[in-house]
């Protein structure tokens, strides 16, 4: 397989994978289009860091995976993970907590290209992550197994 040349974006993989593991929520990324990753992070990101399911009366709790995904990619996306392989997981861990906030700058959040090991510590993250915000265990691998195989594609899909 040759080198990555094309980069994905974090709302690529995110619309892929919600399409895959949880088309209920197309409806909410259809309604985050007209907003900039930095409005989005804003929105979703908030959510997801403080684990807070959203919900809509006293008995009925959701718990979204966009959030979930939107958090860890995007803090994917601002980190150099070309070097993380070989500091571990503990360190990828640590540098993808320290939230900072979003310069308002910032295009499109991309992903860089990831390496098998690279992409097997985001399925890790994304599977705690999941986990966390109440995403039931078969659902949760299931999400960050469709994460793990969209990374490793080479080409974006249309």
């Amino acid at each position: 397989m040759g080198e990555h040349v094309t980069q994905l974006t974090v709302r690529q993989v995110i619309k892929d994978v919600v399409a895959e593991t949880a088309p209920e929520e197309l409806p909410l990324l259809a309604g985050l289009e007209p907003l900039d990753d930095t409005a989005i992070d804003r929105v979703l990101g908030q959510r997801a860091r403080t684990r807070e399911p959203l919900g809509f009366g006293l008995d009925t709790v959701v718990a979204l995976v966009t959030p979930v995904l939107w958090t860890v990619l995007s803090d994917v996306a601002r980190q150099e993970l070309q070097t993380a392989a070989s500091g571990g997981l503990a360190r990828l861990k640590q540098r993808l907590r320290r939230h900072r906030r979003p310069r308002q700058d910032e295009a499109a959040l991309t992903l860089p290209p990831l390496d098998r090991v690279q992409a097997q510590h985001v399925r890790e993250l994304v599977l705690a992550r999941c986990t966390a915000a109440g995403i039931d265990d078969t659902r949760a691998a299931a999400i960050a197994d469709g994460v793990t195989v969209r990374l490793l594609l080479d080409e974006p899909r249309s």
